[in-house]
């Protein structure tokens, strides 16, 4: 099968088209054939080298969308036909693999490049804002990078809760962010959202790029509320404040999870911003990935129509 992949690190262009063998299955996998699959910065980083040097050949990619081809003698619940997302292994390839624990069915009214784009966006969103937020009802929510992916989706979410939502980031996304039906948004840019919304929140989740100006989480968030961050230093400081770092977890399932998104995404009551659509090919791949390395807007997805 046509998969991509690098065998040594550096930049974008190590990526190239390998001919390498369909996975096979074992009694609890799932294969899926590719339709879309999303970028992510993890890939990026990973392929630059930044979590250890490369010594062999790696097809990456988690975020996958397309059709099951085949099931191990152990899956019950999907069937060759399916329209399915996953959070998978080796999705830069015509087949990749994914077990039931963290594969859901796409709705008829969700495209394959939707679907791939909310895989690891959502999956962090819903576990940053339900584990690590421990976000109840009523609530008043301050996300910040809530134009990003996982904040888009945060917010979104917060919302569906029944929470009052606040947005932060800079004055050129506050019409898309008031679009998802945020009324509130702080515009960095122009305003000091330490003092604008000074003890406001029950709860912070900073999405922002490196979870940036966690000082300025702590001075947002009412003494006993809870700060749930992408950074990986917590602040300094005398108040009254739970930090809880967003990382990977087990204690809530991928199904879990993605289940929420999608049957939100089949009643347009949740969205996420696609910014770029581009080839299933190397070059595709290529491009896909000198995006991530610049600020880009959107979701960069890789599509078998494009």
């Amino acid at each position: 099968m046509k998969a991509f992949g690098y065998d040594h690190n550096g930049g974008p262009d190590v990526f190239q088209e390998y001919d390498v063998p369909t996975p096979t299955l074992k009694d609890t996998d799932i294969l899926i054939e590719t339709k879309a699959f999303g970028l992510n910065n993890f890939e990026r980083s990973q392929r630059a080298g930044l979590f250890g040097e490369t010594t062999k050949q790696i097809i990456p990619g988690r975020d996958v969308a397309g059709i099951v081809k085949e099931v191990g003698s152990a899956v019950t619940k999907f069937k060759p036909g399916d329209r399915v997302v996953a959070h998978g292994h080796h999705a830069y390839s015509e087949f990749a693999t994914s077990s039931e624990a963290n594969t859901v069915i796409i709705p008829d009214n969700v495209t394959f490049e939707n679907a791939a784009a909310i895989v690891t966006t959502g999956v962090t969103a819903y576990k940053g804002l339900h584990f690590f937020g421990k976000a109840k009802p009523g609530q008043t929510v301050i996300v910040k990078g809530a134009s990003g992916g996982v904040g888009s989706l945060t917010a979104q979410l917060a919302l569906g809760l029944g929470d009052e939502v606040i947005g932060i980031g800079s004055s050129k996304n506050e019409d898309y962010v008031k679009s998802l039906g945020i009324t509130q948004y702080v515009a960095y840019d122009k305003q000091t959202p330490a003092e604008v919304l000074k003890d406001k929140a029950d709860l912070v989740v900073n999405s922002a790029m490196n979870g940036a100006s966690s000082d300025e989480d702590v001075a947002m968030i009412k003494p006993g509320g809870i700060v749930a961050s992408v950074a990986h230093d917590e602040p300094s400081s005398d108040k009254d404040v739970q930090f809880n770092h967003i990382a990977p977890t087990s204690e809530v399932s991928d199904v879990e999870a993605l289940q929420t998104i999608m049957d939100l995404m089949a009643k347009e009551k949740l969205s996420i911003k696609v910014g770029y659509v581009l080839p299933f090919s190397a070059a595709g791949v290529v491009k896909g990935h000198s995006i991530l390395e610049e600020r880009h807007d959107g979701r960069v997805i890789i599509s078998r129509e494009a």
